[in-house]
């Protein structure tokens, strides 16, 4: 059985600006070396300095100022809602099948009319829909 302890190290690098210092700590098992790659936990030389800081901070300025432009040339769409309904002198029928009730196409007419027959639009089936009330105007 091997037993590992974890051993801390400290990695100085300096660049660009010589009179900082930048530090990153290292946590690695004490032991057989071969478990570990070469160069974990390091990424681009951009990792250390201002420099890369910098970058970054104008890379996400650029990316905020790109997104309130094209927020910016967002354009709302007209408002285009029918406000008459237009739904006056309809007959209100109930359909025999399912018993539901909906608005006819079918306007007011002289002669009397007790019920219509058709495919009713709640139950999808051939029906008898009978005549319950008429939509007047106020």
């Amino acid at each position: 059985m091997n037993s590992h302890k974890a051993v801390r190290y400290t990695v100085k690098a300096s660049k660009g600006n010589t009179s900082r210092s930048f530090k990153r700590r290292i946590v690695a098992a004490d032991g057989d070396e071969d478990d570990f790659g070469e160069d974990e936990g390091f990424g681009d030389e951009g990792d250390f300095g201002e420099e890369g800081l910098e970058e970054d901070i104008d890379d996400i300025s650029d990316t905020v100022d790109d997104m309130q432009d094209w927020l910016d040339d967002v354009e709302e769409d007209d408002i285009d809602i029918e406000l008459d309904a237009n739904i006056a002198n309809h007959y209100i029928v109930q359909c025999d099948g399912c018993h539901d009730i909906f608005i006819s196409a079918l306007v007011e007419t002289d002669q009397d009319v007790e019920k219509l027959s058709g495919v009713c639009p709640c139950c999808n089936k051939p029906t008898d829909q009978y005549i319950k009330w008429i939509v007047r105007e106020l």
